[in-house]
C-alpha cells in the first residue's frame, strides 16, 4: 500500500521506517513545521523539569541550572532525548495523566518548569495545580502550518498513486484533508489514531474508508496495516 504521512519531518521518517517494514511505500508529506520560539524560563528555583515530547527540547540547549533539574517526562522517547542533552531522568509516564499520578503520588516536589509546545490540551499542569503545585510553562516550541505540499506530492495524488493516509490528531487531519482537498479526501483510506481525530474525517470521505485505532498510540496504528 502507498501510504501518506503527515507528521513533522523527524517523526515522519521513523514512521515511514516502519511502513517499509511492513511492505509499504510512504510518501512524507508533513502538515506541521516544527519551530523553536525562543522562550527562556524565569530565574526561579524549581523540584523538576517536565517534557511530554521529544520536541520540548527543540532548539532549547538547557542551562546548568535546568540540567541539574530531575526530568520528569511522557515517553520513553523523550527520556533518551533528555539523556542525551545531560539531564538525569527520575521519572517516564506512559501519557501525561499516568505521569500526573506517579508524581503526586511520591509527594516529593511541589515545583516544576514544564518545556511545551504552544498548542496543548494542558492537562499535565492543571493535574498538577490543582493539587496545588507550581508549574511554570515555558512553551519551547510551536507547530506551524505548512502553506502547501510539495508538487510532487499534490501530482501523486491527483493521479490517484497513493492509497491510504495516517492522522494523527484531529488538528493535522483537518489541515490534511484540507490540503489534498475532497477529490482524493474521498479517494484514500483514512487510518486515524483515535476516535477523536476519525469524526474529522467523516465529512470528507465514506465511513468504510475511515479506520480508527482500537488505542492511540501508533503502535496500534500500525496494527490496522498489517490485515
Amino acid at each position: 500500500m502507498r501510504v501518506l504521512v503527515t507528521r513533522p519531518h523527524d517523526q515522519a521518517a521513523q514512521t515511514a521506517q516502519k511502513l517499509v517494514a511492513l511492505g509499504h511505500h510512504p510518501f512524507l508529506a508533513p502538515v506541521l513545521e516544527i519551530v523553536p520560539t525562543g522562550a527562556h524560563p524565569s530565574d526561579e528555583a524549581f523540584d523538576l523539569l517536565l517534557a511530554t515530547s521529544t520536541q520540548a527540547f527543540f532548539g532549547f540547549p538547557p542551562s546548568n541550572a535546568i540540567a541539574a533539574l530531575p526530568l520528569a517526562c511522557v515517553g520513553a522517547k523523550t527520556a533518551d532525548v533528555g539523556q542525551k542533552l545531560g539531564l538525569s531522568v527520575h521519572c517516564v509516564g506512559a501519557d501525561s495523566e499516568a505521569l500526573a499520578a506517579m508524581l503526586l503520588a511520591e509527594g516529593n516536589a511541589k515545583s516544576a518548569l514544564y518545556l511545551a509546545g504552544r498548542e496543548r490540551k494542558g492537562l499535565l499542569e492543571r493535574l498538577l495545580r490543582a493539587k496545588d503545585w507550581r508549574v511554570e510553562i515555558v512553551e519551547t516550541y510551536e507547530a506551524r502550518p505548512v502553506t502547501a505540499w510539495p508538487e510532487s506530492i499534490r501530482a501523486a495524488l491527483a493521479r490517484k498513486e497513493i492509497d491510504a493516509v495516517l492522522h494523527y490528531s484531529p488538528r493535522s487531519a483537518a489541515l490534511a484533508l484540507a490540503l489534498m482537498g475532497r477529490d482524493s479526501a474521498r479517494f484514500l483510506c483514512h487510518f486515524c489514531l483515535s476516535v477523536e481525530t476519525a469524526s474529522v474525517c467523516r465529512d470528507w470521505a465514506s465511513e468504510e474508508k475511515i479506520i480508527a485505532s482500537s488505542q492511540p498510540d501508533e503502535e496500534s496504528l500500525m496494527t490496522l496495516l498489517r490485515t
